[in-house]
């Protein structure tokens, strides 16, 4: 019997739209997080940068040929814990790699991390720093040595592969989307 609850606890897990173990962010301590988006539940905000042949060739090294990033507010209903509902921001970053036309993702929460957030993937899958820079623009950061594990999807761990920063794939500059081309949360 203990076996059978702690399966459905297992797939309860798997099933759930957002992570079990989140790390909320308080009302009034979003920092950073509140300028590139506001504490509003159903917000979101997307950004990508697909990279043309002339720039590649100029950067022969660089791995990434596309790349986006996702970010939403979520608000869960109130409970014992949080009389106010918890609140969440989470990321999803995709990225398509020379060589691969497979579309690579990952997925986790952001926090404030000085003059930018920082978003990472739960169980030392990495992460990225992002900054907001002019013209509606964000730049995305793995830091020298830094790396992000990046999967398929979901249940995809057997054909994980770490994006790691190199010479021409440790920062990338990326443009907003119109609200209408950024899917809500539940869907992506």
């Amino acid at each position: 019997m203990k076996r059978i609850a702690g399966i459905a606890l297992v797939c309860a897990a798997l099933a759930a739209p957002v992570p079990l173990f989140a790390q909320a962010i308080a009302p009034g301590e979003e920092r950073e997080l509140a300028n590139f988006l506001k504490p509003e539940a159903g917000k979101r905000i997307c950004y990508a940068r697909v990279y043309t042949p002339e720039h590649l060739a100029k950067h022969p090294k660089q791995k990434v040929t596309e790349i986006g990033f996702r970010l939403a507010y979520y608000r869960f209903p109130p409970d014992e814990f949080h009389p106010q509902g918890q609140r969440n921001y989470y990321f999803a970053l995709t990225a398509k790699r020379k060589g691969n036309s497979r579309l690579m993702t990952a997925r986790g929460e952001c926090g404030p991390d000085g003059t930018g957030i920082g978003c990472g993937v739960e169980c030392d899958g990495g992460g990225v720093t992002v900054t907001r820079r002019p013209g509606d623009k964000i730049l995305v950061s793995l830091g020298k040595g830094g790396w992000i594990r990046m999967t398929e999807g979901c249940d995809e761990e057997e054909n994980a592969v770490n994006l790691e920063a190199g010479e021409d794939d440790r920062e990338f500059l990326l443009s907003r989307l119109p609200d209408s081309a950024c899917p809500p949360y539940g869907a992506w």
